[in-house]
């Protein structure tokens, strides 16, 4: 694995000084088509021995020019970075998308990153760039002949007649089918966050959780139920069943809250920082009128739970 230098403004200089393929895109969710890019120009530059950079924004473009309309995440930037140095990007460009970058005219913007030496630019065939993005494929495959360099342009990935995007993947986890939302992702969906204390209910009742405060503004969530979970704790994994919502049988959670019992984990977790992945839905939150059917129906979704991993 190399190790992977990171721009985070457009003042700042390349270390190697190699010339290089540059993939380019906002690459929100780094799903399928958004891997396909970098693959291809991974594989341009395998062949000519060049570096392989990844141009990107470090923020959701609505960030600057609809700030009420920014989507929720489907990926972290540390996650998003630990899978960009895990494809081998020699480069990543991670800049912040501001008003300053948004007025640059198409042609301006490709000057800017002339300074990375670039050889090839590759991008999806829906790719915009410049002031209101009157920049795209053909403008760029035109100023590639004019200045001498490649250009590969990506055919848009489908699955089953759709068009696989950030937005296509957000509607599919906010309905609950995450199978799908895992085929166009090319890997589990999964949300982070750090342990925090709660009201230890959990542990009275023999099933004690991991609790992680969520928003939906902010990260792409499932419906509200009870899940299949897999938790990761660094290089440390666990099986374990998770409730997502407001726990309505004790009534007094103002706020959505991931509880997720970990399967034969006896450690304290407060303050850890967990990676939970949705594997399997298994029912809807339920409101329950007795802390025994709440117990007893806990009892048979840790059950469903263990019989799915134990077929996977």
């Amino acid at each position: 694995m190399t190790t992977m230098q990171i721009i985070t403004n457009l003042e700042q200089e390349k270390l190697d000084k190699r010339p290089c393929v540059i993939a380019m895109g906002t690459f929100d969710g780094l799903h399928r088509g958004h891997l396909d890019v970098i693959r291809s120009a991974a594989e341009y530059a395998k062949a000519l021995d060049l570096q392989l950079a990844v141009f990107t924004f470090s923020n959701h473009p609505y960030a600057c020019i609809l700030p009420d309309h920014v989507p929720p995440a489907l990926i972290t930037q540390e996650e998003k970075m630990l899978l960009l140095e895990e494809l081998g990007v020699d480069l990543l460009i991670d800049i912040p998308f501001d008003w300053k970058l948004a007025s640059l005219k198409a042609d301006e913007f490709l000057e800017n990153l002339e300074k990375f030496d670039y050889r090839c630019l590759a991008c999806g065939e829906n790719f915009t760039y410049g002031y209101c993005g009157l920049g795209d494929t053909h403008t760029l495959k035109e100023a590639g002949e004019e200045k001498g360099f490649d250009v590969i342009v990506r055919p848009l990935l489908t699955l089953e007649g759709t068009v696989i995007s950030s937005t296509a993947i957000r509607t599919a986890i906010a309905e609950g089918r995450l199978e799908e939302a895992a085929e166009m992702l090319g890997r589990p969906y999964s949300v982070e966050g750090v342990v925090q204390q709660g009201f230890k209910r959990g542990r009275k009742l023999g099933f004690p959780t991991a609790n992680l405060y969520v928003d939906r503004k902010k990260s792409a969530l499932p419906p509200p139920g009870v899940y299949a979970m897999r938790v990761q704790d660094g290089d440390t994994f666990y099986a374990g069943v998770g409730n997502l919502g407001i726990n309505p049988t004790f009534d007094d959670v103002p706020y959505e809250v991931l509880e997720v019992h970990l399967f034969d984990c006896d450690r304290d977790l407060y303050g850890l920082h967990l990676k939970t992945t949705f594997c399997r839905f298994l029912r809807p939150e339920a409101k329950f009128g007795s802390l025994e059917e709440l117990v007893a129906r806990i009892g048979q979704d840790k059950e469903e739970a263990l019989d799915y991993f134990r077929k996977e």
